[in-house]
């Protein structure tokens, strides 16, 4: 990969975070990855064996 797509990388990780952002503080940014990460780990409990994408939006909506 050459240095432009290392930087284009850099700028569109750095727009995503500035979206997440929405006015939240660090700390409710953390707490909330911390919510999905437990939640897609309940959900991967409950189906073990998989699915398609779909699947698994029903069933994140099912954990909420």
């Amino acid at each position: 990969m050459s240095g432009y797509g290392l930087y284009l990388l850099l700028g569109a990780l750095l727009i995503a975070f500035w979206r997440a952002r929405a006015g939240r503080t660090l700390d409710q940014l953390l707490d909330s990855g911390h919510h999905h990460h437990h939640q897609v780990l309940a959900t991967n409990k409950i189906h073990p064996e998989g699915g398609d994408w779909a699947d698994h939006n029903r069933w994140m909506a099912e954990q909420e």
